[in-house]
């Protein structure tokens, strides 16, 4: 009884070590900005086919801007820009496989006295889920408006096949 008992016991902990040994390891944060970061570099090296669309929505943006850059058939990026009375922002979305890894958006404005102010966000994107946020070169949390680069990035994507993007934008 003792004898089988050991076995048992010695078959499971064989069979829960291998199991735990085909188990991918999990990448830490750095590691995964590092892959999207070499994924952001191969895909700004790509000779690209690009799509642009213009579109305005009165209280949103005017002369908004929407580019759509293509590897073979396949958006992996997407460029947004635009302006609203003494402010622009141009906003990048990077793709892989059609899902969002990275966002980069910079702003820039002016106050009454004339003084410009730029400001730069980072989002970097796995699984659905912000890995590391920026602000200008300063890792921050990650808040609402890192999280709605993300649903943005979607909306951008079926805008594509829609042609509406201040609903995508804007709404």
């Amino acid at each position: 009884m003792i004898r089988i008992f050991f076995l048992s016991t010695v078959v499971t902990s064989l069979i829960s070590i291998n199991a735990s040994a085909q188990q991918k390891p999990v990448k830490s944060n750095e590691e995964v900005v590092t892959a999207i970061r070499t994924e952001f570099k191969r895909i700004n090296a790509l000779p690209l086919n690009k799509e642009q669309f213009k579109y305005e929505s009165e209280g949103c943006v005017e002369g908004g801007n929407v580019q759509y850059f293509f590897d073979k058939k396949e958006i992996v990026k997407v460029v947004e820009s635009g302006s609203m009375g003494d402010g622009s922002w141009t906003t990048e979305f990077y793709y892989q496989s059609g899902k969002l890894i990275f966002c980069y958006e910079k702003a820039v404005g002016s106050s009454a006295d004339g003084q410009e102010s730029k400001i730069e966000h980072r989002v970097y994107v796995k699984g659905n889920e912000v890995v590391k946020y920026m602000e200008d070169q300063k890792v921050i949390a990650a808040d609402a408006e890192a999280t709605k680069k993300l649903a943005t990035a979607d909306k951008l994507l079926k805008a594509y096949g829609t042609k509406n993007f201040a609903g995508a934008l804007c709404e």
